[in-house]
């Protein structure tokens, strides 16, 4: 792991000050029981902001750690707090490979276009349209874990109660991430009918393949879609890399509609109206959908830019990339590599 400059690596394991209730307020201890007195280091305790909620805190002794606090919350779920300049590092790191993500979304897009039309229902088959729809609608890929145990669903827990077909149409209708209920509409023909065939497979769940060995249908994780897109691409892409692309070209994408919004209601600020469209889009929170899925160049230059002056520029540098990335995703590309 490469870290910034002026920062070292720290984890849990390492001795560290741990935070212990005492009236209605804490006192903190060293690893070895002895009360931290220090006014500078205490201070430092106090700017992190620790919640009150948190249990089992651990805090690293050094101002330089990239972790500089570890907690678990009301439902158990470890988090952290770390230090600004590794947020910032990492914020950027994970720009970096939203660039690399597009230039490698034309092959992405033609290797699922062959194993969708694979025979019978192998698992690369099945894994290609689920990443078909990942591209296409940009849902959260869930993990059964969520689903188990609150109720709540993504792409790969979706069931077959969760779809409707409706004129050529089909959507899926489920209870997302933080409870939030989503309907997600598709249109493209193709899919809609592979998507039909899923449907039409024994089990509860939609997305199943036919394990020739064992001789039954299997259901598919998170995992497997995980993997599939780190075979075929021979990157560590993931599921979410989708939802942060998308974040970033529906941005580019939603700018004349914002526009639009802005001079029916002067007193509505340009980026502001943009974020809320996107987030709606994405089905997040806005202040979610800003920190963690527009690029910030992006979203500067959409709200400060001609954009279609950009794509002009953006055409004749990546005049390849037309047969297999949209206009709006072209000027994606295009500003990002000026990052």
């Amino acid at each position: 792991m490469t870290l910034p400059e002026n920062l070292i690596y720290t984890n849990q394991e390492s001795a560290g000050i741990l935070r212990k209730k005492s009236g209605k307020g804490f006192t903190y201890l060293t690893s070895s029981g002895k009360k931290v007195t220090a006014k500078s280091t205490l201070k430092r305790i106090e700017s992190l902001v620790i919640p009150p909620i948190w249990e089992n805190v651990w805090i690293t002794r050094s101002p330089k750690g990239h972790i500089q606090a570890v907690g678990y919350d009301q439902k158990g779920r470890k988090q952290y707090l770390y230090h600004p300049k590794w947020v910032i590092h990492r914020q950027n790191s994970k720009y970096e490979r939203l660039r690399h993500f597009g230039e490698a979304l034309p092959s992405i897009r033609k290797k699922i276009a062959r194993d969708v039309k694979l025979p019978g229902w192998p698992k690369e088959k099945v894994l290609a349209i689920m990443v078909m729809i990942l591209d296409e609608a940009f849902i959260r890929i869930g993990n059964l874990s969520y689903a188990r145990q609150n109720g709540t669903y993504g792409l790969s827990t979706l069931r077959r109660k969760h779809v409707n077909f409706e004129e050529g149409r089909v959507s899926f209708e489920f209870k997302a991430k933080s409870g939030k209920y989503r309907k997600v509409l598709l249109e493209d023909e193709s899919l809609v009918n592979l998507i039909k065939e899923c449907n039409d497979l024994p089990g509860y769940e939609l997305f199943r393949y036919f394990d020739e060995e064992k001789k039954c249908y299997c259901n598919l994780m998170s995992d497997n879609v995980n993997e599939y897109l780190r075979e075929i691409t021979g990157e560590d892409f993931s599921a979410k890399n989708f939802r942060t692309w998308a974040g970033s070209v529906l941005t580019v994408k939603l700018k004349p509609e914002a526009e639009k919004e802005i001079e029916e209601n002067p007193r509505k600020k340009l980026d502001t109206t943009l974020v809320n469209m996107v987030a709606d889009k994405l089905g997040n929170t806005v202040s979610i959908c800003r920190e963690y899925y527009i690029h910030p160049k992006v979203l500067e230059c959409a709200t400060q830019k001609n954009l279609e002056q950009e794509y002009d520029e953006a055409l004749a540098k990546h005049k390849k990339l037309k047969r297999s990335l949209d206009k709006e995703e072209i000027l994606t590309l295009h500003l990002l590599s000026q990052c």
